[in-house]
């Protein structure tokens, strides 16, 4: 999933950002769980590496659950500091409101559209989705090999 969204973003292949710098930080085990904790140390993580390196950066969490506001002040601090978070609003066809990171407000939320730029069916949607972008049978790189690809959906790969 990971590695999928990242060449989406940066990859030499399929990334829409070229020249760009990926720089992976892990908040998830292998099965996709995780604590609130642990994610907010890796916001934090995010921001102290930006601030030592003196780059701008921009955090990318295709994560998310229920309970809004979970996340919003660790969202909060990184912005103050320059840092902006862009997350995927979705895969539940519900309101993004009711879902965390999605619903902080200085986040960007990205709801998924199809190759016809209608909403994906499953993109959770709502006043909390700031933009939509591509998000239904994206190809990008996958896990495997150098020249392993697949093709997936979701708000993430929006």
């Amino acid at each position: 999933h990971g590695t999928h969204c990242a060449s989406t973003a940066g990859g030499a292949t399929y990334g829409v950002a070229e020249g760009t710098t990926i720089i992976t930080v892990q908040v998830l085990n292998c099965g996709g769980s995780g604590s609130t904790a642990g994610i907010v140390a890796g916001i934090e993580w995010a921001v102290a590496d930006s601030k030592d390196r003196g780059l701008p950066a921009v955090i990318s969490m295709s994560l998310g659950g229920g309970g809004a506001n979970r996340f919003d002040a660790a969202i909060n601090a990184a912005f103050a500091e320059g840092v902006l978070s862009v997350v995927a609003a979705g895969n539940s066809n519900a309101d993004a409101c009711d879902y965390s990171p999605a619903s902080t407000p200085l986040a960007v939320t990205v709801g998924s559209t199809t190759n016809s730029d209608a909403k994906s069916g499953f993109s959770n949607h709502g006043t909390c989705v700031d933009i939509h972008a591509p998000g239904s049978g994206i190809t990008a790189a996958w896990v495997g090999s150098d020249s392993d690809t697949t093709t997936i959906s979701g708000t993430s790969m929006a």
